[in-house]
């Protein structure tokens, strides 16, 4: 399963937002499980969500016993407590808790954007301006990126 594409979308006076069938298309409920997880974004004043079974693998990656210190218990106590089971209703809509839209300042217009096996929530305006920027700046290197893994992959292929 990746996401691809990106969604602009409207948060309704009940903080409900549709998932896209595009997003909803790619997806096996028997694979990934039937409902997405909300959670911190990786970037400032955005949003993820996590199908099911992929936040839970996730959560297991993300072990942080053996990390002394107060940087992996702020972390287990923010992400985890902004995390959010989110079931979409007959529509693919889902309701976006406010205490994490209030965090992140979103706005009503928001735009959703396939960035592989997660979905990440942003202000559209905040969305087009870091496509615009990062596009210019960063295409050669994102070429680069590519040809460097691809070839990493395909030569530990078997011939």
């Amino acid at each position: 399963m990746v996401f691809t594409d990106a969604f602009e979308r409207t948060i309704d006076a009940k903080n409900r937002i549709q998932i896209p069938a595009e997003f909803r298309k790619v997806m096996d409920p028997e694979v990934h499980g039937d409902a997405f997880y909300l959670c911190p974004g990786e970037r400032t004043n955005t949003l993820s969500l996590y199908p099911e079974r992929t936040f839970h693998a996730r959560a297991e990656q993300l072990r942080t016993e053996e990390i002394s210190g107060e940087d992996s218990l702020a972390f287990e106590q923010l992400y985890y407590s902004l995390a959010s089971r989110l079931e979409s209703d007959k529509q693919g809509r889902v309701v976006f808790p406010e205490r994490q839209l209030s965090l992140v300042k979103l706005g009503k217009e928001i735009t959703l954007a396939g960035a592989n096996t997660r979905i990440d929530i942003w202000n559209t305006a905040e969305y087009a301006e870091f496509m615009q920027n990062e596009f210019a700046a960063r295409w050669s290197g994102l070429q680069t990126f590519m040809r460097q893994t691809l070839a990493k992959h395909s030569a530990k292929q078997p011939t």
